[in-house]
């Protein structure tokens, strides 16, 4: 992509294991293959052309045009006398006007400067706008990348859950069939095992739904038979301080608002242009034929040079020039206001989400130690079932707090990810400009 090629994604993003396999993606492609595809980059990336283009030296420059006019007349005169004779004359005439004219404003209070500072800053402002944009789908595709992951774990999960329900549902079965238990236990036992499979079957449809939604934002095909295998992992903890002064500083939201101040600024600028005097210089050559029978020549024919300068100084226009420098002030003003909130914004933001992110990565910790412990417990819960010294009730309830211990660690590893890129992208790090 023409503006794209000047970032690159930062290595803060990806943490891979091992090499991908035949149809397999890694985290990077699929943000190249979005960057490259997607329709609102795309957009956006034609948007900032157009900014592009409107960057030029017209406010210096004159204007030239070149007219020209041909025109032609056939005129039929009839004459009646008083005994009612009639006299008829025909003429025929014709022009042509050829021209060259040139304006040039030499002076106009600077306006001309302030234009062309304008039109730099409307272009930055375009440059953050496409930045935040891939921005904020590099954050999309990353957020649907790890929710892929971690649905995978769940999947993987429940039918962990679903083979432990089969075998307690086999051996309350064949418990039954020898007489040793009511056909309570096992009804029961099919039950759960139904319970746990539906289960599984709208976790799977979960994870079709995020890959199909992952191949929308990288613009292919929807039924696509890549796959991703990958691990979550987190990076060293991040520090609050650091994330808040490179925010400040390199926060993309934020340099499109200091762009904003300047650009009124500019506009108080020229608008106060307007109460200096203006110079213009004009110039042309032309170029006139004419023929008619009614010329004692045959035909009429002149060119010339002409040239002049315009000096004008505004007097009085009703009040208008002070109108409106009072409403660009007051522009200028606002836009600084709006500077500030946005930065307000933006640190309340940031501490919050540091606050979720460092908690996430506390909860992976306690809910390590909880899914070892009910993994150990349901291990033990298993072979005393399978021996008859356990109901199923009991189990049951050990199987469902292994689930629950394992989903809520999945879910935090989960939000502390998503927590952790977030924080990079409020704090501007999730590209850096190639040198």
């Amino acid at each position: 992509m023409r503006i794209f090629n000047k970032y690159l994604v930062t290595a803060i993003l990806v943490s891979l294991l091992a090499s991908p396999a035949l149809g397999q993606v890694t985290l990077e492609q699929c943000i190249k293959r979005a960057l490259e595809a997607n329709f609102s980059v795309i957009i956006s990336d034609n948007n900032l052309q157009i900014a592009k283009n409107n960057v030029t030296l017209a406010p210096f420059l004159p204007s030239v045009t070149l007219s020209s006019r041909q025109s032609a007349n056939r005129l039929e005169q009839r004459n009646y006398t008083d005994e009612g004779a009639r006299e008829s004359s025909r003429s025929t005439g014709s022009a042509i006007l050829n021209s060259a004219n040139l304006s040039w404003k030499l002076f106009d209070g600077f306006s001309m400067f302030a234009t062309r500072d304008k039109q730099k800053e409307l272009l930055a402002q375009g440059e953050y706008n496409f930045r935040s944009v891939a921005e904020n789908m590099v954050m999309q595709v990353s957020a649907q990348y790890y929710l892929i992951i971690s649905l995978q774990n769940q999947v993987n999960l429940l039918e962990e859950l679903v083979a432990i329900s089969q075998i307690r549902y086999n051996q309350s079965l064949t418990r039954f069939n020898i007489g040793s238990s009511s056909g309570l236990e096992y009804k029961q036992a099919k039950i759960y095992l139904n319970s746990d499979s539906s289960k599984l079957l709208l976790q799977k449809e979960n994870l079709k739904n995020a890959y199909i939604e992952i191949f929308r934002l990288m613009n292919v095909p929807l039924d696509s038979k890549t796959i991703i295998k990958d691990s979550i992992i987190a990076e060293p903890v991040l520090e609050v301080e650091r994330l808040v002064a490179l925010a400040n500083e390199n926060n993309t939201s934020l340099a499109a608002l200091r762009a904003g101040e300047r650009i009124a600024n500019l506009d108080t600028r020229i608008t106060k242009a307007s109460r200096y005097p203006s110079l213009d210089l004009t110039a042309g050559y032309g170029y006139n034929f004419n023929q008619s029978q009614f010329f004692p020549s045959k035909y009429n024919e002149s060119n010339g040079f002409n040239w002049g300068l315009s000096f004008s100084i505004p007097v009085f226009d009703r009040n208008e020039i002070n109108r409106k420098m009072k409403n660009a002030r007051i522009s200028e003003e606002n836009a600084n206001l709006v500077y500030l909130k946005a930065k307000q914004d933006l640190e309340s933001e940031l501490y919050q989400l540091y606050n979720v992110y460092i908690n996430n990565l506390r909860l992976i910790g306690f809910e390590d130690e909880n899914r070892e412990a009910a993994y150990l417990n349901l291990d033990a819960a298993l072979e005393k079932y399978r021996l008859g010294s356990l109901s199923g009730i009991e189990f049951r309830d050990i199987q469902l707090s292994y689930l629950d211990a394992s989903d809520r660690r999945l879910k935090a590893i989960y939000q502390a990810k998503i927590s952790e890129i977030t924080l990079h992208l409020l704090a501007g790090e999730l590209f850096r400009q190639s040198e």
